[in-house]
């Protein structure tokens, strides 16, 4: 039996209700995911592919003991939610025992709700609008003579968790994305756009913008590897920073010894410009004001002027590490502890225009790809370019270069970086353009 979760508003309560009625575990938890996610993409300037995604989910976690399962449906009559919760309980009872388990949150601080969290303008966007913004980013490209890839999306979510132990919250909201890759016969450009209300996003704009690199960058130039001042757009930076987020800021490396944080806190471990944090409050962020298992999510300062000050935690790793629960447990079981979804880096006082001008010989990178992990206590990554990479000489970009391959330690780019003053949305990141002098270029490539 299909639940709607958008049209009945107490669907949602009666799934938990079940689940929690039926459950014979000394602890359980239900967790319900609703979504409705649609996807427009294109390429060569036309449409290839059009589709919506409604998708409900059921994930229940049960606790005999010190043992724990996890299991989930897509099936929500009472007989789907009833073998969920018994097939949890089975695989509770055949699990080895966690010592540090210190059982389910209890936690019902009121939280804090972020207004406008859901634009229902973009929860029930349709296809028209969005083949509509893919026509003005075609228009754009036919024009400039070059042809484009990408999609435009847009979702609503709904997410909702109660447990054995009175703790339960809902959410609800809305989000959208334009993402633009401009071609041309020898060079290509990037743009993208993400905003809870599709309506602030500009698919003109967003074109132009990757249109006009990919022209200024045709017939691209070699440059010999080595170390040179670079600029990373906020694509690029994002990169950089959600590599750190997973590597560095959560409790699971840092109480294993393998984030640069570890033992480290409060000392100075990036340039005295650099703060980081980790706020769901953000207006640019979604907003969840609660983790997947129902803590209350709290802003956390990361870095502080260069300074390491705290990682991100859930209800185990703060019993374990005797911290306050920060409220920033993943969906379980999760493999990777918890860690930060709201990253926001704090500006500077320069445009991204004004740091340009400072560079007498640079590089201007537009976004990264294929970037792998060399050593994480380190934070040493390698990746290479793409979709618009320029010389800057005497304080001006002059042409297109061909991608460059790139190694670098991530917490020592920070050390030795200068931040932009514009905070701009990428993916789950919020931050501005970087740049970075002595950014290691370690080959080039034919493209």
């Amino acid at each position: 039996m299909a639940v709607d979760f958008v049209t009945d508003e107490n669907a949602v309560e009666r799934v938990l209700d079940q689940a929690l009625a039926a459950s014979k575990a000394d602890e359980t938890e239900a967790l319900v995911f609703s979504s409705e996610s649609a996807l427009t993409r294109y390429t060569h300037n036309y449409i290839h592919e059009n589709m919506v995604e409604k998708n409900w989910q059921l994930s229940v976690r049960a606790v005999i003991g010190k043992r724990i399962g996890v299991a989930a449906t897509n099936r929500l009559d009472a007989q789907g939610i009833a073998d969920v919760v018994e097939r949890a309980t089975d695989i509770a009872r055949l699990s080895p025992q966690d010592d540090d388990f210190p059982g389910l949150p209890d936690d019902n601080t009121p939280t804090d709700d972020i207004p406008e969290t859901c634009d229902e303008a973009t929860a029930t966007l349709g296809p028209q609008a969005r083949a509509d913004a893919v026509a003005q980013i075609t228009q754009v490209m036919c024009r400039n003579a070059l042809y484009a890839a990408g999609y435009v999306s847009s979702r609503a979510d709904t997410i909702a968790i109660a447990n054995s132990k009175g703790v339960r919250r809902r959410f609800r909201g809305s989000d959208s994305a334009i993402n633009i890759k401009a071609i041309g016969e020898t060079s290509s450009g990037y743009a993208e756009g993400y905003a809870r209300r599709f309506a602030d996003l500009s698919p003109k704009d967003l074109a132009e913008r990757a249109a006009r690199k990919a022209v200024e960058g045709a017939a691209p130039r070699q440059l010999e590897p080595g170390k040179y001042t670079v600029i990373l757009e906020p694509p690029a930076f994002r990169e950089f920073l959600g590599y750190l987020s997973w590597m560095a800021f959560g409790a699971q490396p840092f109480e294993q010894g393998s984030s640069f944080m570890s033992g480290r806190l409060g000392e100075k471990v990036m340039g005295a410009n650099v703060t980081i944090r980790d706020d769901f409050t953000q207006r640019e962020h979604l907003g969840l004001p609660f983790d997947f298992e129902g803590a209350p999510r709290w802003p956390v300062t990361l870095v502080e002027n260069g300074i390491a000050k705290d990682v991100v935690y859930d209800s185990y790793y703060a019993a374990k590490l005797h911290h306050v629960n920060t409220g920033h447990a993943l969906p379980a079981p999760n493999p990777d502890g918890p860690m930060p979804l709201n990253v926001v880096v704090d500006p500077g006082v320069s445009t991204i225009d004004e740091m340009i001008a400072g560079v007498e010989r640079g590089v201007l990178m537009t976004r990264t790809w294929y970037i792998r992990l060399v050593d994480q206590k380190q934070t040493i990554i390698t990746g290479m370019t793409r979709d618009g990479l320029f010389l800057i000489e005497h304080g001006a970009v002059k042409h297109g270069l061909k991608n460059m391959r790139f190694n670098e330690s991530i917490v020592d780019a920070l050390g030795r970086c200068q931040l932009a003053s514009e905070l701009v949305r990428s993916e789950s990141h919020v931050l501005p353009a970087a740049r970075i002098d002595g950014f290691h270029f370690t080959s080039g490539t034919e493209f």
